[in-house]
């Protein structure tokens, strides 16, 4: 059985063929359908999206998995959003993640699976222009023959699969969640490994139809999946967890900025790598609205639980502040792969991730950040800033602060580009 990744691939991809479309479709808006707008459908395995605000709007860019294309989508007020071909990798490609260079150049993880079965596999950093042509960044395969996995469990050391991808000064931060590490990728292609991510000692479920008996200990691995560069410069690293898969046990990560070959310790309190926050599932993407992170669980009650067929895999939203942690949209995500916020306050995601052509969407949840998360009772996603509140409006001028830096590091990228 295989432990990372890719399981997690084939367990819903096999469960979206089980369930009846209907059942999809009631169980995509969930508790909280009123706050959902839909912004596209038909999309096929949608994962990674970035936001930006253009002109008057909001701009996204969407990685298809199951086509290769990369989508943009314009959204004006008063207005239907455009929806367009950004560039296309080819359909085996399977792009993972997103994050616009510029208005016109776009950095994106993709990579060819064994399974895939048209030759070597290839996993890397690939750079993509609107409408025209891509360039190999670097290739991550090929690194990591060189830099194998030091905790793998599954005899496959150099497998690599570039999942998440982040701007960083100088470079790009790339999580790979077959070889349990980040990677920073300069300008020239060159890469290092700046953390690694430990094992977790789980014990084997009951039921199961494969595998180790019940109460089996076993170390799952971390597969970390998403990167996100936080308000205060560090960078954030999720966990999906492999093999069983169990709930709760997904971490987020803390790297210092500049960290070369740490190894991550889970009962550091400081150092180059230390856990932020426990507790979370399947985590499959983060992201950052002012000082509040976005984590974002493919299924909430675990990749065995939605196996099992009773239910379609519903995922979770949360936003977790320095004392809180609240769900947004209760029950009414499936399958999401990717959230992302524009202008610190603009909420979007894709919903539908590995369930085949056409199932997929990306959606907006309004209102969702303007929720104060200071109290921990509340979870109904209602509730908001007053504009006499103090708290408020100090951490708003924070947000904007934060996006400000973002503009200006994004146009930096830009003009060293050409």
């Amino acid at each position: 059985m295989r432990v990372k990744m890719t399981f997690a691939v084939l367990a819903l991809a096999a469960l979206a063929l089980a369930l009846p479309a209907s059942s999809l479709a009631d169980g995509s808006r969930g508790e909280a359908g009123e706050s959902i707008r839909v912004i596209a459908t038909g999309l096929n395995d949608p994962r990674g999206i970035d936001a930006d605000d253009a002109d008057h709007g909001d701009r996204l860019l969407v990685a298809q998995s199951g086509s290769g294309e990369i989508t943009e989508i314009l959204i004006r007020k008063k207005s239907e959003p455009v929806i367009g071909a950004f560039a296309a990798l080819t359909a085996d490609s399977s792009p993972s993640d997103v994050v616009a260079y510029g208005f016109n150049k776009a950095f994106v993880t993709a990579g060819v699976p064994p399974e895939a079965g048209v030759g070597d596999p290839f996993g890397g950093l690939v750079k993509v222009r609107r409408g025209g042509e891509s360039s190999v960044v670097a290739n991550i395969t090929a690194y990591q023959e060189g830099d194998p996995d030091p905790v793998d469990q599954e005899n496959a050391p150099t497998e690599s699969n570039p999942f998440g991808v982040a701007l960083v000064r100088h470079g790009v931060l790339v999580t790979d969640a077959a070889g349990n590490d980040l990677l920073k990728i300069k300008k020239n292609g060159s890469i290092e490994t700046v953390a690694r991510f430990p094992t977790r000692t789980l014990t084997v479920p009951e039921g199961l139809p494969e595998g180790p008996p019940a109460g089996t200990e076993i170390e799952a691995e971390a597969v970390p999946t998403a990167v996100a560069v936080g308000p205060d410069g560090a960078w954030y690293v999720s966990e999906l967890r492999g093999f069983p898969f169990s709930k709760g046990t997904s971490r987020i990560w803390r790297i210092e900025p500049g960290a070369e070959d740490a190894e991550c310790d889970p009962d550091a309190k400081r150092g180059p790598c230390r856990v932020f926050a426990d507790g979370f599932t399947s985590v499959i993407d983060l992201a950052w609205a002012g000082d509040t992170l976005l984590v974002l669980e493919l299924v909430k009650e675990g990749l065995l639980a939605a196996e099992a067929g009773t239910a379609p895999p519903i995922g979770a939203l949360w936003a977790v502040d320095k004392n809180s942690k609240t769900e947004i949209a209760p029950g009414a995500l499936l399958a999401p792969g990717g959230v992302a916020v524009a202008d610190d306050e603009r909420l979007y995601l894709t919903t539908g991730t590995l369930l085949g052509p056409g199932a997929g969407e990306v959606v907006r949840i309004k209102a969702a950040l303007d929720e104060d998360h200071g109290d921990d009772d509340r979870g109904d996603g209602k509730g908001h800033h007053s504009e006499d509140d103090d708290h408020g409006d100090r951490k708003h001028k924070k947000h904007k602060k934060h996006k400000s830096k973002n503009n200006k590091k994004h146009k930096k990228h830009d003009r060293d580009d050409g």
